[in-house]
């Protein structure tokens, strides 16, 4: 990650952002409304961030393969979980927004680019089955047990990398309401996968993308990927975005929207 890039991008989303209100579609307003609200609170998170802090306090040493832009590439391949955990993992009010945004949504089931210790899936998967594909296997193992640790059975883990899961027809041949994008940290990877999962998707899919701002190369694929003919309507919140290919929407617009400040910080 470019720290630099990313805390001077920051200062200009603070400076080019809104407020949620201030969305003029009624599905967006609708959506937002939705899933920014903290007082829709399950049980089901405070178990989950239990599993989270346990991540982080985590000292056992693992040896990382990582195939994406990660911290590897400036680091030892040999990193303790609680390192990765504090690095790696989406953060609380994020994983809140997309298990509200999967239970408004109601996909049937959802695809998960990128598993890292598997809390995001954890998220997700309490509104629908989750498939989660990540490339470490040292990193799957433990987010497989993580998944057992809370019980839940609908969640599959598929070890291998990203091309391995679409060339070699590893993904069902079906389609998603709803996308999370968290591996490779790269424009030309994040293009590239979207351009294999394109036949997957639908006009009610949606899909959300990580780490945006983690450099500018990833933010030039944002763009690239945003400014496609069939994306209708983007949103960035800076820490990832999301993405919508509804013809019903008339124009065409990007979104720059500022997430409520304590929600951010909890």
């Amino acid at each position: 990650m470019s720290r630099t890039y990313t805390a001077l991008s920051y200062l200009r989303y603070l400076w080019n952002s809104r407020s949620w209100t201030r969305l003029h579609s009624p599905f967006l307003f609708q959506l937002f409304s939705y899933c920014v609200d903290e007082q829709n609170s399950w049980s089901e998170f405070e178990i989950i961030e239990a599993k989270r802090l346990e991540m982080i306090q985590s000292r056992m040493i693992i040896r990382r393969k990582d195939f994406g832009a990660g911290s590897i590439v400036r680091n030892t391949p040999n990193q303790t979980v609680g390192r990765i955990a504090a690095r790696a993992l989406s953060l609380p009010y994020q994983c809140r927004f997309m298990a509200r945004l999967a239970f408004y949504h109601h996909p049937e089931q959802i695809l998960e680019l990128g598993t890292s210790l598997g809390i995001s899936a954890l998220y997700l998967s309490l509104t629908a089955k989750v498939t989660t594909v990540e490339g470490d296997p040292a990193i799957a193992e433990i987010a497989r047990s993580n998944f057992s640790a809370i019980g839940k059975d609908n969640i599959d883990s598929v070890v291998g990398t990203f091309d391995d899961f679409f060339q070699n027809k590893r993904i069902p041949d079906s389609q998603y309401k709803l996308v999370f994008i968290d591996g490779d940290h790269r424009s030309e990877a994040l293009l590239k996968c979207y351009d294999q999962l394109k036949i997957h998707l639908t006009h009610e899919s949606i899909i959300v993308v990580d780490d945006i701002y983690w450099s500018k190369d990833m933010t030039n694929g944002w763009n690239t990927l945003i400014g496609r003919p069939e994306v209708k309507q983007s949103v960035d919140c800076f820490h990832f975005g999301l993405i919508f290919f509804n013809p019903d929407f008339l124009d065409k617009k990007h979104h720059v929207i500022r997430m409520p400040l304590q929600s951010m910080f909890r």
